[in-house]
């Protein structure tokens, strides 16, 4: 059937068509962005997901795949330095810390430099003794919502962090503040300007401290904008059979609302 004229673009020029031509042009871009989607979330809305791990730990491995899957995370194990690698450790550091201490210190470091190799907006940092809430996927979710575009590191985990103002209106359980002094590493993210910040302050061979006591003393003084979250929904795995790797450190006990180990039935 032949359509006059004036029918055909009339038609053409429908709020329909131009709806229907829309949904097709934009089909792809959609699909990209589900996509994008789907990778975040599996990064907890970060660009990477950096594990701290030292190789011959295959115990606590083994248990952060099982996390992993639980929540479909995709986790990417960094190498830590070792405590006897003396080639390394005798150009770094301070005496006054441990080798232990300065092998962790060089290894948050060298994440740093990575993530500004590699081009990463944002990566979250994990040490391999880490234990999720349940509903980690829906507590970052909540926390991206609140979380100023300006921040630069964000402590998912923390300990001895008292708690600062409060950053959004959030009723959920777990909300963002402005960090205070927030000690311990074992769940922070880092944005790429706080990366580019934290190798200028962060002097591997003349450290101020610990890696912990160093990014406190920086946040507190200012220099890189911080938020730390409380209740954490991140903790330190502390068992029997999960011992420290560095000696003489004070073992540190904090609960989780539901923790996902005890969940998937290993002992807290």
């Amino acid at each position: 059937m032949d359509w006059p004229r004036a029918t055909l673009v009339t038609f053409l020029g429908s709020p329909f068509t131009t709806f229907l031509y829309r949904s097709l042009f934009n089909y792809s871009e959609d699909l990209d962005l589900q996509k994008k989607f789907r990778l975040s979330n599996r990064t907890l809305g970060f660009d990477h997901i950096y594990v701290v791990h030292l190789d011959h730990r295959t115990d606590r491995r083994e248990r952060l795949d099982e996390i992993a899957t639980y929540h479909g995370l995709d986790f990417d194990y960094f190498s830590a330095v070792s405590n006897h690698d003396e080639h390394i450790l005798k150009k770094y550091g301070s005496a006054d810390m441990s080798p232990s201490q300065k092998a962790c210190y060089l290894s948050h470091y060298s994440i740093y430099k990575r993530m500004i190799d590699r081009g990463y907006n944002s990566v979250l940092i994990l040490e391999d003794d880490a234990d999720f809430e349940l509903n980690i996927t829906d507590i970052m979710t909540d926390i991206h919502r609140d979380l100023p575009a300006s921040w630069e590191t964000l402590y998912v985990g923390h300990c001895f962090e008292g708690i600062g103002e409060q950053v959004g209106k959030t009723s959920s359980v777990h909300r963002l503040y402005k960090s205070v002094f927030p000690m311990c590493t074992h769940a922070y993210a880092v944005s790429y300007s706080g990366a580019r910040k934290l190798i200028e302050l962060l002097d591997p061979v003349i450290p101020r401290g610990t890696i912990d006591y160093s990014l406190a003393v920086v946040i507190s003084e200012g220099d890189v904008s911080s938020y730390s979250v409380h209740p954490q929904p991140i903790v330190q795995w502390i068992a029997d059979d999960n011992p420290t790797d560095i000696p003489k450190s004070l073992p540190l006990f904090f609960s989780l609302l539901n923790s996902t180990l005890r969940f998937l039935g290993h002992n807290t």
